[in-house]
């Protein structure tokens, strides 16, 4: 078959989308000889990005043009709207983002990171400007054409035919791989610089979450007052990711507990500089309120770093019973009492840290893709029933 594979403009300060379409895509490239199957990738740019320039797949450009003259016979498909797709008559699409664009009338496999407008509807974050509706017009009108929908686990695929009353069978959950630049971490080049930049001078918690609200860096910060006033404990905080408009809310909180010289805010960290950050840490603590699943918990499992989540939905089938510390998530005392335990309990801060990589280990992008080529070859048994492009007696 001719696959699609669809991307959105990637942006490295966007966070873990980034980082899971560069996990797939890796690992496609890595096993491209397992595949009888022809693969292109799809994108707005007019040329393939940089940052996939190792990718060895031809690039097609997604030129949208308007349909309404575009066929005299009055017959119009989606497809049309993207003369370039229509002309190499794909026989599936693989929409890497959940975002998809509008070319239904392939069938196309559809990505769902998470359903949190629903479940959460009252966070601003995917409520105002509208944001909740333009969800729901692309969910629904996309979820319920979908050959098939990939949910990170069975958590997010409940919610998925809870939500949108899709055939349970064409809901598949396959677990986000654990990134690669964690699991083969490399030396940093000059860690006590960056630590100096960064200003951390003693033991310190970390959260890496861009500043938006359902992160709950609040909690934390609340977690630090109650351990300097229960435990005179004054440990760092190291927060890094970028600012979604939250970043001033928190600042005004740390000066009214007087948190100053414990809060860092770091801002967007590369990769590289993330590593020490993870392996130093007493902890990475994880308190967003949003799943079914996330990248850090996995990130901090392959350094070595325990972690302390919070128990929302689909946290427990990615993190396991007792590979992290799982706590509600709205309850900063929990979280205070926990990072004591942790400080004292060196037994258990080690089991911890052993559990934790035996669990980053089993969620590899080698598996993901072996999982998505499951599904494409299992497609291709109903494909074959009408013209493709490979049959020049195709669909005119």
């Amino acid at each position: 078959m001719k696959i699609g594979i669809v991307i959105l403009k990637d942006d490295p300060q966007i966070g873990g989308g980034m980082t899971f379409v560069q996990e797939v895509l890796d690992a496609l490239s890595r096993h491209l000889s397992r595949s009888d199957h022809k693969f292109y990738l799809l994108g707005s740019e007019s040329a393939k990005p940089a940052h996939l320039a190792h990718i060895p797949l031809p690039w097609i450009t997604l030129r949208w043009v308007n349909t309404r003259t575009l066929r005299e016979d009055g017959v119009t498909y989606d497809f049309d709207s993207y003369p370039e797709v229509g002309a190499e008559r794909f026989d599936l699409l693989y929409y890497l983002h959940p975002w998809s664009c509008p070319i239904k009338d392939i069938p196309y496999i559809h990505t769902v990171w998470d359903l949190q407008h629903r479940r959460q509807p009252f966070f601003p974050e995917v409520t105002l400007g509208g944001e909740f509706d333009r969800r729901e017009e692309m969910y629904r009108r996309s979820l319920q054409r979908a050959t098939y929908i990939i949910a990170a686990n069975n958590v997010g695929k409940a919610e998925i035919i809870a939500f949108y009353q899709v055939a349970p069978e064409r809901v598949r959950a396959i677990h986000h791989p654990t990134p690669t630049f964690a699991v083969r971490a490399a030396a940093h080049p000059d860690e006590e610089a960056l630590f100096k930049r960064l200003g951390i001078t003693g033991d310190y918690l970390f959260y890496p979450a861009q500043m938006w609200p359902h992160k709950n860096h609040i909690l934390l910060l609340l977690m630090l007052n109650d351990l300097r006033v229960r435990h005179s404990d004054e440990l760092q905080l190291v927060l890094t990711g970028s600012d979604r408009g939250n970043l001033d809310f928190l600042k005004r909180r740390v000066q009214e507990l007087a948190l100053e010289n414990q809060v860092i805010f770091a801002g967007f960290v590369s990769q590289a500089d993330l590593v020490p950050i993870y392996q130093r840490a007493v902890a990475m603590v994880f308190p967003s309120l949003f799943g079914p699943e996330n990248f850090p918990p996995l990130e901090a499992f392959a350094l070595g770093c325990p972690v302390i989540a919070g128990d929302v939905p689909g946290a427990k089938e990615q993190m396991g019973g007792d590979t992290a510390i799982l706590l509600d998530p709205t309850k900063p005392e929990l979280w205070s009492e926990a990072v004591h335990r942790l400080r004292q309990d060196l037994k258990l801060r080690q089991s911890l840290i052993d559990k934790g990589k035996q669990r980053a280990a089993s969620f590899t992008a080698d598996d993901f893709i072996t999982a998505i080529y499951g599904l494409i070859d299992e497609f291709a048994s109903y494909r074959r029933t009408w013209p493709s492009a490979e049959d020049p007696a195709g669909l005119a």
